[in-house]
């Protein structure tokens, strides 16, 4: 496994400076900006269903987590994303509850949509 020195703030500045900064389609997620917080290897915040964690796994690579907030509902995990998929995914979990299988997201691994119990 690769090792890597982390800064968590640095890597959560980065995460938004120039992946979700750069795009209007947050506004349209119902953002929760008292919501943003710094976690181990990236960032997490508020939409308005559902919680997002962004976490770095390897350099280049992101870990997305979507936690709907109904418990019915399945949490969705992606591993493998390139920052410039962060949005895009994030966009179509949060407007249809999944993320398909479009040619562009061919570099998106759904590891699993947790069922909730």
């Amino acid at each position: 496994m690769e090792v890597m020195n982390i800064n968590n703030e640095e890597t959560a500045q980065y995460i938004w400076n120039e992946a979700l900064q750069r795009s209007y389609k947050p506004f349209s997620w119902g953002l929760d900006f008292g919501s943003i917080e710094t976690i181990e290897g990236g960032t997490s915040f508020r939409v308005k269903t559902a919680s997002v964690k962004i976490r770095l796994e390897k350099m280049g690579l992101y870990k997305l987590c979507i936690i709907p907030d109904d418990k019915q509902k399945s949490q969705i995990v992606c591993e493998g994303l390139i920052l410039g998929n962060l949005v895009p995914a994030i966009d179509e979990a949060v407007k249809y509850g999944s993320i398909s299988e479009k040619p562009q997201y061919k570099n998106i691994q759904v590891v699993a949509e947790r069922l909730a119990v």
